[in-house]
């Protein structure tokens, strides 16, 4: 008999905290925007603004030279700015710190003339209610140039982000049909998911599960057990980059699992 250790099993793919963060910024229409103080001076100022992020994440913000921040900006261009994840709808006493958030931290500057009209296009496809206002007199649009990213996604999920890493990763192309999967295999689909966590997790005891995320990766289970709830992690075999690639896969892995189930 060998001595040998078995091999761990390779972890299921996830999306790096890189990739994350890219998808929360792209996905965020507002976000919470800390800047140096005049009055008092030398505190953080924090305050509420719209976003909408550049073609390499860079988050661009329409601000008022009569807002604080702004006035605050023209004095110091440090500032960061925190996006988070939003509560899910359908679980009211979920606990807002095991959702994910991310803190940019750079320099935000009024974008230059000729760079104004790409910028312009970019904020109103994200908010087209911004089309009355853009371009008063004293709105602008500014630039935050993140030198640091720190992402949490949760209790024990947490890391410092390259700068570089965040700019070169690609928001996750389900973002925008991701609530509307989790809706569909939560509400129309229960047995298959407890056939993912019984037959493809190997989760002993199962009793139910629900999905909580999906990316192009895989995607997540809470599953019931009598021993409480777990998380679990379930890659797809090819990334799925659309929501028919999501069926496609999750029709596949269901099939594949419930023929190789004893008999």
């Amino acid at each position: 008999m060998s001595d040998q250790a078995a091999p761990v099993p390779a972890a299921p793919r996830s999306p790096t905290h890189a990739e994350r963060t890219r998808t929360l910024v792209d996905g965020s229409p507002t976000a919470t925007l800390a800047t140096w103080a005049r009055e008092p001076a030398g505190f953080p100022f924090a305050s509420l603004v719209s976003l909408a992020a550049d073609e390499g994440g860079a988050p661009l913000l329409l601000l008022s030279t009569l807002a604080e921040h702004t006035q605050n900006l023209l004095l110091r261009t440090e500032a960061s700015l925190l996006v988070s994840e939003p509560l899910p709808a359908d679980q009211p006493d979920v606990d807002p710190l095991a959702m994910g958030r991310a803190t940019l931290i750079g320099r935000c500057r009024r974008i230059e003339a000729d760079e104004v009209p790409q910028a312009r296009a970019r904020f109103l496809e994200v908010h087209p209610e911004a089309e009355g206002y853009i371009d008063f007199r004293d709105f602008g649009l500014w630039r935050l140039q993140p030198e640091a990213v720190r992402y949490v996604g949760g209790f024990g999920r947490m890391s410092w982000v390259d700068a570089a890493a965040y700019v070169a990763a690609e928001p996750d192309p389900l973002r925008t049909a991701a609530d509307s999967i989790l809706a569909h295999m939560n509400d129309d689909h229960g047995e298959a998911l407890l056939d993912y966590a019984r037959l493809v997790a190997r989760v002993d005891g199962a009793t139910a599960a629900r999905m909580k995320r999906v990316d192009r990766y895989g995607f997540d289970l809470r599953v019931e057990t009598a021993e409480g709830s777990k998380p679990v992690r379930i890659a797809f075999g090819a990334e799925a980059t659309t929501p028919e690639a999501v069926r496609r896969e999750l029709v596949a892995m269901v099939k594949e699992a419930r023929a190789a189930r004893p008999a």
